[in-house]
C-alpha cells in the first residue's frame, strides 16, 4: 500500500479517492450480474436444504450464466475484467 497517514482527514480522504476510482466497477453490469449469480446460489442452496424444487432453477441460472461467460471470453467476445 505504502501510504502514509498521520490524521482522520488524510484517511477519510483515502477512502473518498478509492471509492470514486472504484465506482466505474460498481455501476457497472458486470458487477451486477455478479451479484445476482452470488445471491441464486445462495438461494439455491436454501431451497435445496428446504427441499423445495425451485432450487434446480436457480443453479439453472448460475450454471448457465457460468457456461455462457467462459464460451463469451473464449472466443473473445468479452474481455476479462481485471486484465
Amino acid at each position: 500500500m505504502g501510504h502514509d497517514i498521520k490524521t482522520f482527514k488524510e484517511a477519510v480522504a483515502l477512502v473518498l479517492r478509492a471509492c470514486r476510482e472504484a465506482s466505474a466497477f460498481f455501476l457497472s453490469i458486470e458487477f451486477w450480474l455478479m451479484m445476482l449469480v452470488a445471491g441464486a446460489t445462495v438461494g439455491g442452496f436454501w431451497l435445496a436444504i428446504m427441499g423445495d424444487a425451485r432450487s434446480l432453477l436457480a443453479f439453472g441460472c448460475v450454471i448457465a450464466y457460468v457456461v455462457t461467460r467462459s464460451v463469451l471470453h473464449v472466443k473473445r467476445i468479452l474481455a476479462w475484467p481485471f486484465a
